[in-house]
């Protein structure tokens, strides 16, 4: 039996960061992965949705170009050939590499298959049982099915496969309005498609600044997008070979003050589900490796430990915070605690998040909600990017910057920006978090003009509300 230092099973952000990190040490490595190497985020997610939404742009672009003088006619529109700018653009970000991505070069083997624990340190890979001292367990999530009824029997689509649909959906409903479901939503409807999104809670992105949200979702609605909040699906049919969606919508009367309840029912040919991820674990045989598992994540300790100590878990299938960069950080974070002669826990404070929808929404640390909700003095700071001189020449002026600093000393506990390049604008905002600035940093360094940044230095310079 082949015996190892590490044994990663999972090729995405988190597993090949540990696995590089730990490997040049001159440790011996294992990876497993059973698909392509490079994670959900490189062949299902980040890469290949930007994508398609930039193809999506520059078909909206055109169709609007005539505000700059330019009149177009579009003799054609092509969505497959928007897939072939995807398929190709993707093949330039992963390079001409090796398959195992270099991992040979630093003495690690990769094992291109699925692995499961046969002991708390025995993994078997295809028809080989390997040992590992330690055990790190990256392989991500998958998407969440809620159980309607008739979903199942209907059919529909996820991220996965909607990056790769090879048709356009005439009328597309979206069931979830997160990061996901917007992107999605917001392309489809830009190549053509009737896009409706359903959502739960009381507004689109959820679990944005409310305000933020209520910009992005009027930008939404006015592209043609049907969004439809506050609703819960019960059922899905089949009729005449059309998909029926059933809707139970609140709907608040401005008068009494109450809710109603009313029944929609939204035809459709494709349904794409975004409604969530939960842990992808299972075929790893947990109680072999002696581990439980309930909720949506695997449960790790401030090190990324499990409960049992040698094993380890970093990336989606752990994290509350689903993104590619937290999981190259967190797997970074495991290869430090394996190596090192001290656990260096992990540190969330400053964590960018970003939306891709246009125009981008990117925050990061608490909203003004969660800040008030603390009940500390906070000072609040916004400016519209319609006064952006900037925003104005670009010929899109919509969005703000909206920052949450402690009034007491001035540290930024919260960043919330919708507008053009929004997801650039946030660096600053989250250097000077990282390394302790107080707000005033911002207002204090030169900006040049005109450019996005300035509306951030703005925002600060006419001070507080």
């Amino acid at each position: 039996m082949q015996k190892f230092d590490l044994i990663v099973i999972g090729g995405g952000s988190a597993g090949l960061k540990a696995a590089r990190t730990v490997a040049k040490a001159g440790k011996r490595v294992a990876v497993a992965e059973e698909k392509a190497l490079g994670g959900e985020c490189f062949w299902a997610g980040c890469v290949p949705t930007k994508a398609m939404i930039r193809a999506a742009q520059v078909w909206h672009l055109v169709k609007d170009a005539e505000k700059f003088g330019i009149s177009v006619e579009v003799k054609s529109q092509d969505y497959l050939k928007a897939l072939e700018y995807k398929a190709a653009v993707i093949r330039q970000v992963s390079g001409d590499g090796p398959e195992d991505a270099g991992l040979s070069k630093l003495g690690a083997s990769y094992y291109p298959t699925r692995a499961h624990f046969v002991s708390p340190h025995e993994v078997k890979i295809g028809d080989e049982t390997i040992y590992g001292e330690q055990i790190l367990l990256t392989t991500g999530t998958v998407p969440a099915i809620p159980e309607i009824p008739g979903l199942l029997e209907a059919g529909f689509i996820t991220n996965r496969e909607a990056v790769d649909l090879p048709y356009l959906p005439k009328r597309l409903v979206v069931l979830g309005s997160g990061p996901i479901g917007v992107e999605f939503a917001q392309t489809f409807r830009r190549f053509g498609s009737e896009v409706t999104l359903v959502e739960k809670n009381p507004h689109a992105l959820f679990r944005e600044d409310s305000q933020i949200a209520a910009i992005a979702t009027e930008c939404l609605e006015s592209e043609g997008i049907r969004v439809i909040a506050n609703a819960r699906t019960v059922q899905v049919s089949v009729e005449n070979g059309e998909k029926i969606i059933h809707v139970l919508h609140k709907v608040h009367s401005s008068d009494t003050g109450e809710f109603t309840e009313e029944t929609l029912l939204l035809p459709c040919d494709t349904i794409l589900v975004s409604i969530g991820r939960n842990a992808a674990v299972e075929s790893l045989n947990l109680p072999a490796a002696g581990l439980t598992h309930s909720g949506k994540r695997l449960k790790v300790d401030p090190y990324l430990r499990t409960d049992v100590p040698h094993i380890w878990a970093a990336g989606d299938i752990s994290s509350k915070f689903l993104f590619t960069h937290v999981a190259s950080y967190e797997g970074r974070i495991v290869s430090n605690n394996l190596l090192g002669k001290r656990l260096i826990p992990v540190d969330y404070r400053v964590i960018p998040r970003c939306t891709y929808i246009d125009p981008e929404i990117a925050s990061i640390g608490l909203t003004e909600k969660e800040t008030q909700a603390t009940g500390n003095p906070y000072d609040l700071y916004e400016f519209p990017f319609a006064e952006l001189d900037r925003a104005v020449l670009h010929g899109d002026s919509r969005g703000i910057v909206k920052l949450i600093a402690d009034a007491r000393d001035g540290q930024i506990l919260g960043a919330h920006i919708i507008g053009h390049e929004a997801s650039s604008l946030l660096g600053e905002v989250a250097l000077c978090m990282q390394n302790r600035l107080p707000v005033s940093a911002i207002s204090s360094t030169m900006h040049a003009y005109p450019s996005f940044p300035e509306a951030v230095e703005a925002a600060v310079l006419y001070g507080p509300d």
